[in-house]
């Protein structure tokens, strides 16, 4: 535990030090100005556009940041050889975990920063709620899951480019899923819905996870709804780890 832990804060250290999180943080900063604007000029509708906005740049920027980051740093440490060097003083399952937590912990500290900055701007328009706390919570969740692809899928592809471009799918076909249940679920061919129906299980259930409409309306969820996808998301992240550290473990470094 205490190497886990280690490697965790030395991931954690890495990953914020990098000029790509830095880089992230100016890309939101600005998408807080675009945000700003947008709600001086959405008059009578500024309180939805300024919380919706903000919490859509939150995301993206935060998936971009970990995605990125991640997938970059573990094929440059087996690149450049580190990754034999960090496995001589930790063994493979404290790697992948060390791995997995540190950048669960920058998503945490990202999602922070920016909540709080995106509260200041709600703040000063007149639009905060304390929904804006769950809502961060639950986009919190689900950029863990999106980590925990990315680690998975890396461990997976001998290649930067094909595990990177894989999380971006698993991420925006996960977002869709539902949708394309619903419109093969109407559809005449009967043989799809079995198909759909497995892939949408299969997926991360994002639309459990969105709360961006009850956040813009001030439409507050039962406690129960957030011990539940807690759950989900703590459940399928456990998996994703369990994948990623067997992968890993089979695989000749």
């Amino acid at each position: 535990m205490r190497k886990i832990i280690s490697f965790t804060i030395l991931n954690f250290l890495q990953g914020t030090r990098e000029k790509l999180f830095w880089l992230v943080i100016f890309f939101f900063v600005f998408i807080l100005g675009v945000t700003f604007f947008m709600g001086l000029l959405s008059v009578g509708e500024s309180v939805p556009v300024l919380r919706s906005s903000g919490l859509i740049g939150i995301e993206l920027s935060a998936v971009m940041l970990l995605v990125s980051s991640l997938v970059f740093n573990f094929y440059r440490e087996k690149d450049s050889r580190l990754t034999e060097f960090l496995l001589s003083h930790f063994s493979r399952s404290a790697y992948i975990s060390g791995k997995l937590c540190g950048y669960l912990l920058i998503g945490l500290f990202y999602i922070t920063l920016a909540g709080l900055g995106w509260s200041l701007v709600l703040v000063l328009n007149g639009a905060f709620s304390f929904q804006v706390i769950p809502a961060l919570f639950v986009l919190y969740l689900k950029t863990s899951i999106i980590t925990s692809v990315a680690l998975v899928l890396s461990c997976l592809f001998g290649s930067y480019t094909m595990a990177f471009f894989s999380t971006l799918f698993v991420y925006i076909a996960s977002e869709v899923s539902r949708d394309a249940l619903k419109i093969v679920t109407s559809s005449q061919h009967s043989w799809l819905k079995p198909v759909f129906k497995g892939i949408y299980y299969l997926l991360p259930n994002m639309d459990k996870l969105d709360i961006k409409s009850a956040m813009v309306f001030d439409n507050p969820l039962a406690p129960g709804y957030f011990a539940w996808v807690g759950l989900y998301a703590f459940i399928y992240i456990l998996l994703l780890w369990a994948l990623a550290a067997y992968i890993f473990l089979k695989k000749e470094i």
